[in-house]
């Protein structure tokens, strides 16, 4: 809470000699680039991990024949969705033309909020068919379900390469400093039951687009807000498992930025 404390204080500095200082000279996005963002943060997270494996089978492998084949299935669900306040981002890199900015993004935070947790096992039979290799569903045995509503968090680490787009070059024009931006990466996520937890950890491939508008305060700094969304795309890293998850994130963030 110290550092939000911190960063609202320098907010409220800038903007006041923003004020004072209404005949500063034109400012440019040149040389180094360096942004702090402080906000709010909302996400949901979807991650399906299903483990399956031949348990057993019987029957003729001949040429006209077929054979029954019994599969044990474990399928684990998590759906988790919270908010993180307050989130923090960093970005280091460099502004060129006065319209482009290339960065590294760092972004990290802890989501507070609800999971829901399902495991079911199972067995399934199949029928194969060793002339045409066509498998023909014969049954399923549920063995047990786990299901399980509670409080939550997710932990989340994500960082990756942006560019922000500068259109309005014009400092007299009411439209100077407004942005658009553009993000990939890579993003890790763990949440959990805050005690006794099964945890839904994954990680993947995230974008993020974002829109926002900056007001410079002297000239190589400036204050703003934005607004962002990021997406991310699980790996499927286990040869014996199957992930198939997702996370939206959408976030609201006030800048100070230099370059």
């Amino acid at each position: 809470m110290k550092m939000v404390k911190e960063f609202i204080v320098i907010l409220a500095l800038a903007a006041m000699a923003w004020a004072q200082n209404e005949s500063r000279p034109p400012c440019e996005h040149r040389g180094f680039f360096f942004s702090m963002s402080v906000g709010l943060s909302y996400t949901s997270y979807e991650l399906n991990k299903t483990h399956n494996y031949l348990e057993s089978s019987s029957g003729s492998w001949s040429e006209q024949g077929s054979r029954d084949e019994r599969y044990r299935y474990e399928s684990k669900k998590w759906n988790f969705s919270g908010f993180d306040i307050p989130k923090f981002e960093f970005r280091f890199g460099a502004s060129i033309a006065n319209h482009v900015a290339l960065y590294s993004l760092i972004n990290f935070g802890l989501y507070r909020g609800e999971t829901e947790f399902v495991e079911t096992i199972s067995y399934k039979s199949f029928q194969v068919q060793n002339a045409s290799g066509v498998r023909t569903f014969l049954s399923e045995d549920v063995l047990k379900v786990i299901q399980r509503k509670d409080d939550a968090i997710g932990l989340y680490f994500s960082t990756g390469l942006g560019v922000s787009v500068y259109p309005i070059a014009n400092p007299k024009s009411p439209w100077n400093g407004f942005y658009v931006g553009f993000a990939s990466g890579l993003d890790a996520f763990a949440e959990g039951f805050l005690e006794d937890h099964e945890d839904g950890t994954a990680a993947g491939i995230f974008t993020r687009y974002e829109i926002g508008k900056d007001w410079w305060v002297s000239e190589t700094w400036s204050v703003g807000v934005a607004f962002a969304y990021q997406n991310l795309s699980v790996f499927d890293d286990d040869y014996y498992s199957s992930y198939d998850g997702s996370r939206h994130t959408v976030s609201l963030l006030f800048r100070l930025t230099r370059g």
